[in-house]
């Protein structure tokens, strides 16, 4: 085992996971027939994002609203309590080696996702990881849909980051990452790596 510092930096989806976690919660909570329903009526907003007429965080939360809004604390933390044993399913093997490798060399590893910590914290409980992400807003006992702080996105990721880790008395940084919401925190890394994972099932 290293007795130098390093430090591990994971995406969650696409990178950890083969799939977009966000997704997958809300059809869990609602079902796939409300799933389907809602993702047809809510076309306009996703079709405006993809053609970049709507920023991510904006979309994130009319999405969020529509489906989650209004539900209580105890109704979230309950789905996402059996929604983590479904993540187990999404692992990409390669991605789960390299967490337990890290870990094995006492390696501080940190998850760092864009997704909510309604079903995220639970998971990363489970696994004994760390994990900076957005956070919901609650109103009372009931969920907004809104978030509390900015979306942990893009530049976000990198500041969050800086916020909570003293990235000096790393001697390495490892990161993998899968999309351009990651390229800030893959540049603070010392090995980067972009995609990883998609051919080490």
């Amino acid at each position: 085992m290293s007795t130098e510092h390093h430090l591990a930096l994971f995406d969650f989806d696409g990178t950890l996971i083969d799939r977009d976690s966000m997704l997958e919660f809300v059809r869990h909570c609602r079902g796939s027939t409300r799933f389907f329903l809602g993702m047809a009526w809510l076309s306009p907003v996703l079709v405006a994002h993809r053609l970049r007429l709507l920023a991510a965080e904006r979309a994130k939360v009319i999405f969020l609203r529509h489906f989650l809004g209004g539900m209580e604390r105890a109704a979230l933390a309950e789905a996402a309590a059996s929604f983590a044993d479904r993540l187990d399913g999404f692992l990409r093997p390669g991605a789960l080696e390299r967490v337990v490798w890290h870990r094995s060399q006492g390696h501080d590893v940190w998850v760092v996702s864009a997704s909510l910590d309604l079903w995220l914290e639970p998971w990363m409980e489970r696994q004994g990881l760390r994990v900076l992400c957005t956070r919901g807003h609650f109103d009372g006992d009931r969920f907004t849909g809104a978030l509390s702080g900015p979306n942990c996105n893009g530049a976000q990721k990198a500041l969050q980051i800086q916020q909570t880790l003293d990235l000096e008395r790393y001697e390495r940084i490892y990161a993998y990452g899968d999309s351009s919401g990651d390229t800030e925190m893959l540049a603070l890394a010392h090995e980067a790596r972009f995609k990883p994972f998609r051919d080490e099932a």
